[in-house]
């Protein structure tokens, strides 16, 4: 579920852990901690690459124990409930990021696509419209083998009623 990176070993020495701080993207766990012999402060960063917010935090709190068992140990003064409390904010950020909130997905019913600017859009917003008239011409498509396919179509359409300057071929 984890691994370490740019932590120097713990072998000899006692050391004090002073503070925790999470990364979110990619998920990690980084501990400050003193190194009491040196009077040196060392960051150790333990990714979780395979974090899922469907995992067990109390059995992911444990490994993180096991691994790192001479700066996560109850004697260095770190409870397991907050190791525990760490991952589940991790595992609360994944499952926030990963279910849109009903805002996000709403997308209007009724837009004159005539009248809206969609460049002033934001990349969501755009994305939902998108999603909204792919499934509208998907639902109109024809292909081989429906009822009314003709291959290579060629049809001739009226002049339109409004003038598009976008598409206006004086330079």
């Amino acid at each position: 579920i984890f691994s370490d990176m740019s932590a120097p070993e713990v072998v000899s020495g006692e050391v004090c852990p002073r503070r925790f701080g999470l990364n979110y993207d990619p998920p990690a766990i980084i501990l400050e901690y003193l190194e009491v012999s040196t009077g040196k402060l060392f960051h150790r960063k333990v990714a979780l690459k395979r974090l899922r917010s469907s995992t067990d935090p109390a059995r992911v709190a444990e490994k993180l124990r096991q691994v790192n068992r001479p700066l996560l140990t109850e004697d260095s003064g770190v409870a397991f409930e907050q190791i525990v409390s760490l991952v589940k904010k991790l595992q609360d950020s994944m499952h926030q990021k990963s279910s849109p909130t009903s805002e996000e997905t709403k997308v209007p019913d009724e837009i004159d696509y005539h009248e809206a600017n969609l460049n002033k859009l934001s990349d969501n917003e755009l994305a939902r419209h998108k999603a909204k008239m792919n499934t509208s011409f998907l639902a109109n498509q024809m292909k081989p083998g429906d009822h009314g396919f003709v291959y290579d179509m060629r049809v001739d359409f009226p002049e339109a009623d409004q003038s598009c300057d976008w598409d206006s071929e004086e330079d």
